[in-house]
C-alpha cells in the first residue's frame, strides 16, 4: 500500500467523529473506525458509537463487529483496517480512519507480526488461569519465559499479559521472538489530529460522561450483565463499563454521582495519555481549530480524488 490514508486521531471528546460526519455530508468519503471498544455489539452508549442514522449518512466500518465476549487483537485490526481501505477505494471514495486507540495507531504506523493461530481451549485456559492465580502471578511467569515482553508490560495490564503467554503458549515462541522477525501490515498514514485546550477538553468530557449516564448507560451495563457478560471480559475495561457493572452488582449502595465522577476522571487520565502520545508522533498535524482541520483535509481529499 503505497498511498497514503487520511487519518483523523485526537482524545476521547475531541470532536473527531462530528467532523467525519460533517464532511461526509459534501465529500465521497468512508469512515475506518480506529477505536477498539465501539467494535462491540451492544455497548453502544458507553464507547460513543455513532448511531444508525448517522451510518446511513456516511458509511462507518469496523463497528458492531464483535460480542462483548469475544477477542479482537490489533493484528486482526490492522489486516481488517487494510481490506476495508481497498473496498472503499474500488468504490471509488476515499477512506478516512477516525479513532484515538493508541496500539490501532502504533500498529498501523510500525506494522505487525503475522499472528499464530490461538487455538480456543489454549485462549480459554489462559484466561481462567489469571483470573484463578491473579495479575501478579501470570505476570512473574511472563519474566520467565519471555523477559523482553515483560519489561515492555505493566504488571497490571491484564490483556497484554495473557496474550504474551497465550502466543508463547500456542505456537513456543515469545512474542520478543516473532517482532524480531519482522513487522508487516505497515499502512501509510497522513495524520490530522484534533486537539482542543485543555479546559474545553476537560469540560466536554464531563458533558459527555454525564451525557452518558442521562442517555440509559446504567440500563446497558445492566442489560449486558443480564445476558451472561461478565464484567471480566476484555469489553468490560471500556471507560466506565466496570464501575457500572459493579455498582450494578453491589446491588446500587454507592452514589451514583460518585460513581459519574469516578468515570470523569479516568476518562479525563486517559485522554492524557493519548494526548501525550499524539504529541510524539512525527509527521503529524495538530489543530485547536477544527474549522481550519477540516479545510485541510478537504484538500487532502480533492487530491487523492484527483490520484
Amino acid at each position: 500500500m503505497k498511498k497514503e490514508v487520511i487519518t483523523l486521531i485526537g482524545p476521547t471528546a475531541s470532536g473527531k467523529t462530528s467532523i467525519c460526519l460533517e464532511l461526509g455530508k459534501e465529500f465521497p468519503i468512508e469512515v475506518i473506525s480506529a477505536d477498539s471498544r465501539q467494535i462491540y455489539k451492544e455497548m453502544d452508549i458507553g464507547t460513543g458509537k455513532v448511531s444508525e442514522e448517522e451510518r446511513k449518512i456516511v458509511p462507518h466500518h469496523l463497528i458492531d463487529i464483535k460480542n462483548p465476549d469475544e477477542i479482537y487483537s490489533v493484528y486482526e485490526f490492522l489486516c481488517d483496517c487494510r481490506k476495508k481501505i481497498e473496498e472503499i477505494r474500488k468504490r471509488k471514495k476515499v477512506p478516512i480512519i477516525c479513532g484515538g486507540t493508541i496500539f490501532y495507531i502504533k500498529g498501523m504506523l510500525n506494522g505487525m507480526f503475522p499472528e499464530p493461530l490461538i487455538p480456543y481451549e489454549v485462549r480459554k485456559g489462559v484466561r481462567e488461569e489469571i483470573e484463578k492465580k491473579g495479575t501478579l502471578k501470570m505476570y512473574e511467569e511472563l519474566q520467565k519465559i519471555d523477559p523482553d515482553s515483560a519489561r515492555r508490560i505493566h504488571p497490571n495490564d491484564k490483556q497484554r499479559i495473557a496474550r504474551a503467554i497465550e502466543v508463547y503458549r500456542a505456537s513456543g515462541f515469545t512474542l520478543t521472538q516473532l517482532w524480531k522477525k519482522g513487522n508487516q501490515n505497515r499502512i501509510p498514514l497522513c495524520l490530522f489530529s484534533i486537539l482542543p485546550s485543555k479546559k474545553e477538553l476537560k469540560g466536554r468530557i464531563e458533558k459527555r460522561v454525564r451525557m452518558m449516564f442521562k442517555e440509559g448507560f446504567v440500563e446497558e451495563v445492566r442489560r449486558l450483565l443480564k445476558k451472561g457478560y461478565s464484567p471480566n471480559f476484555y469489553s468490560f475495561t471500556s471507560l466506565g463499563y466496570k464501575e457500572v457493572a459493579e455498582y450494578i452488582l453491589n446491588g446500587n449502595n454507592k452514589n451514583l454521582e460518585e460513581i459519574i465522577r469516578k468515570v470523569i476522571k479516568e476518562t479525563k487520565e486517559y485522554a492524557n495519555r493519548q494526548i501525550t502520545f499524539i504529541k510524539s508522533l512525527p509527521g503529524v498535524k495538530i489543530y485547536d481549530d477544527s474549522e481550519k482541520l477540516k479545510k485541510d483535509i478537504i484538500r487532502e481529499i480533492e487530491k487523492q480524488k484527483e490520484n
